[in-house]
């Protein structure tokens, strides 16, 4: 296997992935978030999207100041799995919002979610000295909420009916988790 740095720079790198910055090619991917059944049902993505499209959204995103982009890849096979971003970052208020999305169900449940919000949250209060992370969650996204308390995050409150999801409308929580927790935490 050829070495990850041969592939595209590593930006930080756990156990089982690596992040890095978004290279031509990682639009297929992308576009598998947003379009495929699996990731789109948990994310809430209501419209398809074509890969110039997510070029296209992806040039906008990684010219902003007020967000951070990275591609997921596994380190065993340098494969690009997903993305995972801080958003709306304030930096007069040093907060953000969290996003993350894996594409392929394949790739769910298997640490690499929660290790991508650990390295993301290390990033944003040890690197960008942000002090408040924040992110909207399904409600009824079990998985997704567990893997959020697990680092650090807490329900601090309820969205009532916040999003329409076929046929129905659906609570989403609001969690956060601030600096000060974080170096609590067991990471």
């Amino acid at each position: 296997m050829q070495s990850k740095e041969a592939h595209a720079p590593v930006f930080m790198i756990g156990e089982k992935i690596y992040l890095r910055a978004y290279k031509p090619g990682d639009e297929e991917m992308i576009a598998r978030i947003e379009n495929h059944p699996d990731p789109r049902q948990t994310l809430f993505y209501a419209f398809p999207t074509t890969h110039e499209q997510q070029r296209e959204k992806i040039n906008t995103l990684i010219n902003s100041h007020t967000s951070i982009h990275f591609t997921i890849c596994r380190n065993d096979d340098n494969e690009p799995i997903g993305q995972t971003a801080l958003v709306r970052i304030d930096w007069v208020g040093r907060m953000a919002i969290f996003y993350i999305g894996i594409a392929d169900k394949i790739n769910w449940n298997k640490g690499y979610g929660r290790e991508t919000t650990a390295l993301m949250l290390a990033y944003a209060f040890d690197t960008l000295n942000l002090n408040r992370i924040q992110l909207h969650v399904a409600a009824e996204n079990e998985a997704a909420v567990h893997v959020y308390q697990k680092t650090g995050f807490t329900i601090e409150g309820t969205l009532r009916e916040a999003m329409y999801h076929e046929g129905r409308y659906c609570d989403f929580y609001v969690m956060g988790i601030l600096r000060r927790e974080w170096e609590n935490t067991d990471k």
